[in-house]
């Protein structure tokens, strides 16, 4: 009888053995699955989440191809006037002349510091009388050649249309109405004795090519003309170009006054 339970206690406790067993193995294989299925391959994640975009580099511009700024950035464009060739023209004759100024002057005697006014003017009257003479029989148009006129004659076409009437004849007022001569000189005494010269509008000395430092413009007449500030010889001439008609000054006979009425009673 003892032995029959023991045997049966065995058996029942075999059974509960291998049923414990069973779940054991049971569950380490599920955890084992869960944390399988938890572990994402590499090339899984690659392909199933959205990756961040690669910025890409610009394109480089074919050879031979100019770089140019964007054109939503207008500010970063920059267009420039080009080289007006005439007044390069321009430039050219001027230095001719000065190159010949300088040896005309180089020959004449130095001349020491002075302020004495009669010793200046003798000295401008001989670098005149140099010029003159090496510059014998030169035309008009030597500098303001048909090309170079032309940009003159807008340039102070314009100049003249946006002045008012009165300003234009201010600019004139004091200009002397004799006619230029090339290799002349200007007219800078009045029957009075000297004068002071007129002066040139400073707008027009801001869109008129520069001039050397020996070399002015002034009006003449209805011309421009270019002075030799020093020798006072006419380099060159520009005809009709001038805002109004001359006013007078410089080189001209006082007009005479009226006649006044005489008898006729009260």
């Amino acid at each position: 009888m003892r032995s029959s339970r023991s045997r049966s206690r065995l058996a029942i406790g075999l059974l509960v053995s291998a049923g414990v067993l069973g779940i054991t193995g049971c569950g380490g294989k599920d955890s084992k699955d869960s944390q399988s299925s938890a572990v994402v391959s590499p090339g899984a994640s690659a392909e199933s989440q959205p990756q961040p975009a690669t910025p890409q580099a610009p394109e480089s511009p074919a050879t031979g191809q100019e770089l140019r700024p964007s054109s939503s950035n207008p500010s970063a464009a920059t267009t420039l006037t080009p080289a007006n060739s005439s007044f390069t023209e321009f430039k050219q004759e001027l230095d001719n002349y000065l190159a010949l100024r300088k040896k005309i002057e180089s020959s004449l005697p130095k001349m020491t510091e002075t302020q004495d006014p009669r010793k200046i003017a003798e000295r401008s009257a001989a670098l005149a009388k140099g010029i003159q003479q090496a510059r014998a029989g030169v035309k008009q148009g030597n500098v303001f050649s048909p090309v170079v006129a032309k940009e003159f004659r807008r340039i102070l076409a314009e100049d003249a249309k946006a002045r008012t009437a009165t300003d234009r004849t201010n600019i004139m007022d004091e200009v002397p109405s004799k006619m230029p001569e090339t290799n002349g000189l200007y007219p800078t005494d009045s029957p009075q004795g000297p004068t002071a010269l007129a002066s040139f509008p400073p707008g027009l000395l801001k869109v008129l090519p520069q001039l050397p430092e020996t070399i002015e413009y002034r009006f003449l007449s209805h011309t421009l003309v270019l002075r030799d500030a020093v020798a006072n010889v006419i380099v060159d001439y520009l005809p009709d170009v001038a805002p109004a008609p001359p006013g007078g000054g410089a080189g001209e006979s006082p007009t005479p006054p009226a006649p006044t009425p005489t008898g006729g009673g009260k």
